[in-house]
């Protein structure tokens, strides 16, 4: 990209929202906008664009690179599902979170509100749902439009076009293959058991090897991380780095991302880490973060 932004090296400057909680500034310079609530962001294949979520108008909005002006993209600014199979800017979006672009530069939204994939043909302009029933809770895998998603909140698309979403609400992450048009859970276990523990893991009989400012190590006799609840919970369970995705207990998942060889990367807020799965094992793993519960 060639886009000269004034940007000095070195330096912090704003590049879109005056602060303000209030969607304005259409057709404005983007730095002038009320930029209510904006979540994630992504750039056009062409490099000519940046689209993001705005969540607190029930709109996408996106920024002209060359000019520097701000401009409604799609949704009519009311939280609703609305205008299937009509021109995009007219129909309504219910919490968009999540946003993405295929290898034809279409774009696909986490209508996030309405437990549902949208998509943008970039030729046309015409919004289409893709995933979900409109319906939470998980009720399992198949064709996209049978699958219940719940609060969708984040997106990420490989060199295949293939999706990754963070169904963040059922802690799983899924995967939509458009050839197929099928639905499949790469990762996450969370249980009805683990949604009826209100009150938080607490650990006893802890062998104490080191302390700092940041934590305690504990292990058993052959030195293995065996925590226990104070409730007899076996908390081993948690502690899932090495074992296969589908067997991972997932928080607060809030961003996804790809890589070239199809390794997925997991941000989960309510763990404090980023995972990775790895394409070729399934096998998760931790990145960065300590998970501190």
């Amino acid at each position: 990209m060639d886009t000269d932004l004034g940007l000095a090296a070195g330096y912090i400057e704003t590049f879109a929202g005056n602060g303000k909680a209030r969607s304005t500034g259409d057709g404005k310079r983007a730095v002038k906008a009320g930029i209510p609530l904006p979540h994630h962001v992504a750039l056009d294949r062409e490099e000519k664009w940046l689209y993001f979520a705005e969540s607190g108008s029930d709109r996408v909005r996106r920024i002209d690179l060359l000019q520097g002006t701000l401009h409604n993209f799609a949704g009519i600014g009311e939280t609703c599902y609305s205008g299937d199979e009509g021109s995009c800017a007219e129909a309504g979006l219910y919490l968009p979170l999540g946003v993405a672009f295929d290898s034809h530069n279409n774009l696909y939204i986490c209508d996030s509100g309405s437990n549902r994939i949208r998509k943008i043909d970039h030729e046309t302009g015409i919004i289409t749902t893709v995933i979900g029933t409109g319906q939470h809770g998980f009720n399992g895998d198949g064709p996209a439009l049978d699958v219940n998603l719940t609060w969708p909140a984040a997106i990420t698309i490989d060199r295949e076009d293939v999706l990754f979403i963070a169904d963040t609400q059922a802690h799983k992450v899924r995967r939509y293959d458009p050839k197929t048009g099928m639905v499949t859970t790469i990762a996450g276990a969370w249980t009805a058991e683990d949604e009826a523990r209100e009150q938080p893991l607490v650990a006893r009989n802890l062998v104490v090897l080191s302390g700092d400012a940041i934590g305690i190590d504990f292990s058993d006799d052959q030195g293995w991380l065996m925590p226990v609840c104070s409730d007899g919970l076996d908390m081993s369970m948690y502690l899932d780095d090495g074992r296969p995705a589908m067997e991972a207990r997932l928080y607060d998942i809030v961003g996804l991302a790809v890589d070239a060889k199809g390794d997925v990367y997991v941000v989960d807020k309510g763990s404090n880490r980023v995972r990775k799965i790895d394409s070729q094992t399934g096998i998760i793993s931790t990145v960065a973060g300590v998970c501190r519960y």
